[in-house]
């Protein structure tokens, strides 16, 4: 017992280190930290904004983009250095469990890659999930806009009446809207950080909207009152589209779950044909053959299926 703890610790340390030295690398040469974030200051201008976002883009690369992206859409409590804490940590437990109990490092390497990939699929859930309920909560959110914008009320007062109206996840980031307005914050500032965790295309161009009546002024209520139309014509047509292909997707993942279940019922009843094939010198190399075959299709079905309104 007391070695296999010694090993798990040296794995533990010996991961920790590389982890380290691999981020102190990145920062010293990538300069990611030569731009101030004007964003937490309350006299920085739309302009000093703006030229905020670009620079973060150019230095943080796609991944980094597409991470911070994730963490925001998702809704969840946790920054992005929190979130890249935990998913190391999830790897280094899941690298150590099999290494420490086996001695095995295919098994180590495998249960890294498992333990990685558990809290990616929890955030893309849940980010699947806050997008869905917003799809649905943004229409009658717009119409309230459009109604308070219309009585006379400014965009604070509209977005605290719009977070005391509606549901999560929808109200927490109105609710957080009105608290920066409140502050004193730009309204482009705060309404480019509802954008960026609003991840709608009707509600990106209510904050484009209203950004511009900020400087050039217009007829704010009547083009919420549209884009809430547009959103509740496009919530309809989503709708329409997931019963009508509804078939088509069922019989992707009936097709899909239904060779993984003949395989393990072929295992359990007739576990000698099952040996056989994988002791066979061609037998690895078609199972791996057929997962790719099946994973290419079931991606392909869902590209075609998925259309964007």
């Amino acid at each position: 017992m007391i070695p296999n703890i010694m090993m798990v610790v040296a794995f533990v340390a010996g991961t920790g280190l590389v982890l380290t030295l691999g981020l102190a690398i990145r920062d010293l040469f990538s300069q990611r930290y030569n731009v101030v974030d004007h964003r937490l200051s309350l006299d920085a201008s739309p302009a000093e904004v703006r030229q905020f976002i670009r620079q973060q883009e150019v230095h943080g690369g796609a991944v980094d983009s597409w991470f911070f992206r994730l963490v925001e859409e998702s809704g969840t409590k946790m920054d992005g250095p929190t979130v890249m804490s935990v998913i190391l940590g999830m790897g280094v437990i899941g690298g150590a469990i099999p290494f420490a109990l086996d001695d095995n490092l295919l098994g180590a390497a495998g249960g890294v890659l498992i333990g990685v990939m558990l809290p990616v699929a929890w955030l893309l859930i849940k980010r699947w999930r806050r997008i869905r309920a917003m799809r649905t909560m943004l229409p009658e959110a717009l119409q309230i806009i459009a109604d308070s914008v219309r009585a006379g009320y400014n965009l604070e007062q509209s977005a605290e009446l719009a977070s005391r109206e509606i549901k999560d996840p929808l109200r927490e980031e109105f609710s957080e809207c009105a608290s920066q307005l409140k502050l004193g914050n730009f309204p482009t500032s705060a309404l480019q950080r509802m954008a960026r965790r609003i991840p709608l295309p009707e509600f990106r161009v209510f904050a484009t909207a209203v950004m511009v009546h900020q400087t050039a002024g217009g007829n704010l209520a009547l083009l919420t009152q549209r884009l809430s139309h547009a959103a509740l014509q496009r919530q309809e047509f989503v709708g329409h589209l997931n019963a009508v292909t509804a078939g088509s997707r069922l019989s992707a993942l009936g097709m899909a779950l239904g060779a993984v279940a003949a395989m393990a019922a072929l295992a359990w009843l007739q576990p000698t044909y099952v040996q056989a094939f994988i002791t066979n010198e061609l037998g690895p190399y078609l199972l791996a053959l057929a997962i790719a075959l099946q994973i290419i299709g079931t991606i392909w079905v869902w590209r075609v299926s998925k259309v964007t309104y």
